[in-house]
Order: C-alpha cells, then structure tokens, then sequence
C-alpha cells in the first residue's frame, strides 16, 4: 500500500482554501494500491467529517511552525510521498524532508522560493518572467506551472462562450473561507440600494462573521445565503452567473474558467502577482487590496458595470481568450503518477 501524505494548514487566517487543493488533488490521484493521510494543526471538525466520508486518515499537528512536529509526523506514519502545501517550511527543512520520503510535491503560488523538491507545482496565471524566475530558482525539480495543471478533478471547469450584452441580474460572491478582513460585510453595505439585482454570497465555515452577516442580511429580499458548500457545489453555485466580487484564491480560478465576469479585492500577498498579470491582461477587474477598497469604491464599481455594458462585454471577451482551455486532469495526473512511479522504482 502507497502512502501519500499533504501537509497543510486551514484556518481563519489562511482560509481554507488550502484543504480544497489538497482534497482536490487526492481525488485525481485516487487509487485502490493508495492511502491517503491529510497533514494539519486543529484542523476544523466540518473539514475532518469531509476526510471521513472519503476514508482519508487525518494526522493532527500540535503546531506546523515547529519542524519537529512535523518530523514526527513524517517518522509515524513512514509515508511515500509527501506533498506540501504549507507555505512555513524553510528551505534547510525542505532537504531534510526529501532525504526521508521517495517523492517530494510542493504546492505554493509565490514564485520566488527554493523548494528542493521533485515536483513543483504552481498553477496560478504566471508571466514568462515568473516562469523563468522560478526555473532558475529549482532547476532540479520537474515544474508544473501555469493553469493547464490548475488542481481540480470536476467537470465544471469549461469556459462558457461569451455572451455580450448580457443584462446583469445574478450575481455571486465569495471572499473566501474566513474571510478575516470581513470583505463580505464591507460587500452588504455598499449593495443596499441595488434592489433589482440578486446576491448569492457564500460563507465559509471557518468565518468568525457568519452570524452578523446573516443577521445584516435577513430582512433583504434580494440576498441569499450560502453556509459552507462543498468544493463541488460551490461550482454549481457558480454556474450560470452574471458576474462575480471576490477575493483572488483558488476559487477565483474557477470562476474564470467558468467564464463569469470577475471582480476582485486582493485580501493575501501571495494572490498579488497573479491578479496583477490578469488586471494587465484585462481578464480580471481588479479594485485593489483589501485595506485600499471602501464601501464607496464597490458601489462605483458596480454601477459602472450596470451603465456600460461595454465594461462586462471586454471582460467575458478576454476571460474567454485567455481561458478557454478544455480542463483535463491528465496532464497533472500522468506526470505526478510517472514521477511517483519512477522514484519508488529507484529505491
């Protein structure tokens, strides 16, 4: 039996976005030869149900910032392969966990780390510059960069063919799972005299707000709420969609991929670099980081869109250019299972 293990960290401050690539990722990866174990500190009880019903093991940590605790981990449970998406481990760790396991996956969306590893995976919207960047930085690790090998075993991710002139009327919002900068709230404030459109906010479990906004929210007609969807109807939540306000993790990807119309507050560094890319490329409609944008900014945003349609006709245009792609897990999932494959043949 195989032992594949992901190390990462869920909570308020990192959001959850973390625990969906690392699900994501062992769905793709899913075999009968393979066992997997999620690797975590306090891990939130909603997200440890989710790992029972797919009868994946989880490992709690005492503390990640500790290399040791993690080193007992590894020394426990004698893992195969280990795959990182926690962005705390330093570079002298990093070594010492590729000498202890036969292959070594680090996940991360900065690009300007050394890894050590055997595979890097960074599936953001990189520059060429970004890619050569990170090239040199790890010329001993097989890359996997850019949006081709974005982590996401479901159907959903094909974009639709632009629709322009399209009126808007439905429109989704997520700021991520615990939204800790309170984006959402900043969002129900500015929206109060948008009665003619309908909100479909979704709240991630790990978000300390979710009373007081729905408490904000209840007596307004043309707002719905959503409490802690599953990755996969979250998609379907997505689906069919006007336009989007949200933060610039991972489910920003999905929302471009499904061609909606995105704006986007920054609300972490390491979405700076890529939401900066897309804001050149016009595929995105970027207001800012989180601190920057006011209550005032996203109602000028918004009317702007319902004035000028041509605004919303150059985004679903250059989402479509830029993500119109067939998503297909093979390409990731053939060339983590040949690398995998070939580094427990060499041992």
């Amino acid at each position: 039996m195989e032992k594949i293990g992901f190390l990462f960290e869920a909570n308020y401050n990192t959001g959850g976005g973390h625990f969906w690539r690392c699900f994501n990722l062992s769905k793709i990866l899913k075999k009968r030869s393979r066992k997997f174990f999620f690797i975590s500190e306090n891990l939130n009880e909603s997200f440890v149900n989710i790992l029972k019903k797919e009868n994946i093991n989880y490992f709690n940590v005492n503390s990640l910032k500790k290399y040791s605790n993690i080193k007992k981990a590894l020394k426990k449970i004698n893992l195969d392969v280990l795959i990182s998406d926690y962005y705390g481990i330093k570079e002298k760790e990093k070594k010492k966990i590729k000498q202890n396991v036969k292959t070594f996956i680090v996940i991360d969306d900065f690009t300007n780390k050394k890894h050590y590893c055997d595979v890097f995976i960074n599936n953001n919207f990189l520059t060429n510059t970004s890619k050569l960047k990170i090239k040199k930085l790890n010329p001993k690790s097989k890359l996997l960069l850019g949006i081709n090998y974005f982590i996401q075993p479901h159907k959903f991710l094909v974009s639709r063919k632009k629709v322009l002139n399209k009126k808007i009327e439905k429109i989704f919002v997520f700021f991520g799972s615990s939204d800790p900068s309170n984006e959402t709230i900043k969002f129900i404030k500015a929206i109060e005299n948008f009665n003619d459109l309908k909100f479909y906010i979704l709240i991630g479990k790990i978000n300390k707000n979710y009373k007081k906004i729905k408490a904000i929210s209840n007596n307004k007609k043309n707002i719905k709420i959503f409490y802690n969807l599953t990755n996969i109807q979250t998609l379907k939540l997505i689906k069919n969609k006007d336009l989007s306000f949200g933060a610039g993790g991972i489910n920003l990807f999905e929302r471009l991929f499904q061609g909606l119309p995105c704006v986007v507050i920054c609300n972490a560094n390491n979405q700076k670099e890529a939401l900066l890319e897309l804001k050149k490329r016009k595929v995105i409609h970027y207001l800012g980081y989180k601190n920057e944008v006011s209550k005032r900014d996203i109602t000028k945003c918004l009317n702007a869109f319902l004035k000028k349609k041509k605004i919303i006709n150059n985004l679903l245009k250059n989402t479509y250019i830029n993500f119109n792609i067939k998503h297909d897990t093979f390409l990731l999932k053939s060339s983590l299972n040949n690398i995998i494959k070939k580094n427990a043949q060499s041992i």
